[in-house]
């Protein structure tokens, strides 16, 4: 009878460890939810590649254009752009360490007429339509080419020339100095 009751507990034992292994979940051992997914795309503005389409715009027209862009951009499931707002050494944005971009107004230095900033008006409409914003610049291109007289007074090459190599048609920070590297992170 011993040997009975012993098998007995065995078995019910075992059916115990089977029914907790196979439907019991630990409390640990949440269901990881499916990773979000990234689907953006470049916007460049050097050489008006992308936005805006032309240097000579006027503001009203150019902020149309993004909206047009956003809104196609949207309706292909877009969920973030990465606008290039630092192109080479100029800003789509009020900077005091880098001229307007002649990008955005056709003058390097000018400042768009009438008057407004674009970086705040490219982030709200990037979230005005459910998409990530990320602000995008080139940290070593300085000009697409080698001419400097038609730099902006407030340009860094006009206060440090020596920050500056020549490459390939073109004006370049030199990473291999320490004040540029510093430069380049504020």
């Amino acid at each position: 009878m011993f040997r009975f009751v012993a098998a007995c507990r065995f078995l019910v034992f075992q059916c115990l460890l089977f029914t907790l292994f196979t439907t019991a979940r630990p409390t640990f051992a949440q269901p990881t939810p499916p990773k979000r997914e990234l689907r953006g795309v470049w916007i460049a503005t050097v050489e008006n590649i992308d936005w805006p389409s032309s240097r000579s715009l006027p503001p009203e027209q150019q902020r149309r254009e993004y909206r047009r862009m956003l809104d196609t951009h949207q309706r292909n499931g877009i969920n973030a752009v990465f606008v290039q707002v630092r192109p080479a050494s100029d800003a789509f944005y009020q900077s005091e360490l880098e001229p307007w971009s002649k990008w955005l107004t056709g003058t390097q230095g000018k400042a768009p007429a009438p008057y407004y900033d674009p970086l705040p008006f490219l982030i709200e409409e990037a979230h005005n339509r459910g998409m990530e914003f990320h602000a995008w610049f080139n940290p070593y291109r300085a000009t697409m080419d080698t001419v400097t007289r038609r730099l902006a007074p407030n340009h860094p090459y006009r206060r440090h020339p020596e920050w500056f190599l020549r490459y390939s048609g073109k004006l370049l920070y030199n990473p291999g100095l320490p004040a540029v590297r510093e430069y380049i992170g504020r």
